[in-house]
């Protein structure tokens, strides 16, 4: 009966890191990263606006904070050594790659990409347009550059890409969630 059961959840197991693996490779041009960069975009007019019910950050703070993710990783992988990469399991990055979400309200974002207080439109405006380059670049890069997050682990190349279109939808969803409820 043990075997069973260790034979399935092996299984499982092995499905999930395919169909992981698989959804990384699909998006090699990164367009769907373009797309959701140019929906945060659209919100530009409406970047004032706080719903405290939904989030104390405004909306312009998730649209910089959005774009300073994808710029600051971009570096991040852009001056690693792929000689130090080292591919490792982390059982919470294949939750977050599988069920492509991010648990609300478990996170602090690190201090590098913490908007200021004050964002405004050229703020807004200058790190979109650097993001949305970035977002160019990222599929350039050598596959084993990667970063260090300090809950998902290391990740290279395609799976910070992956990261960053959870890691922006998790976001545009507190955006139109703070719309919404307005």
């Amino acid at each position: 009966m043990k075997n069973r059961i260790h034979i399935i959840l092996i299984l499982i197991l092995g499905i999930l890191l395919l169909s992981s693996a698989t959804s990384m490779k699909s998006d090699k041009g990164n367009s769907t990263l373009k797309l959701k960069l140019n929906e945060v975009a659209s919100y530009i007019d409406v970047r004032d606006t706080i719903n405290l019910k939904v989030s104390e950050a405004s909306v312009a703070w998730h649209m910089d904070h959005i774009y300073l993710m994808v710029n600051q990783l971009h570096k991040a992988l852009k001056y690693s050594d792929e000689s130090n990469y080292i591919a490792e399991s982390n059982t919470t990055r294949d939750y977050v790659f599988n069920s492509n979400t991010l648990p609300r309200g478990r996170v602090t974002a690190p201090e590098i990409v913490r908007p200021a207080e004050n964002v405004t439109i050229n703020t807004l405006q200058m790190h979109y347009d650097e993001a949305l380059a970035t977002a160019e670049k990222l599929p350039l890069l050598a596959e084993k550059k990667h970063f260090k997050h300090p809950i998902l682990g290391t990740m290279n190349r395609d799976e910070t890409i992956k990261f960053l279109n959870i890691h922006t939808e998790h976001h545009l969803k507190i955006i139109r969630e703070i719309l919404n409820n307005e």
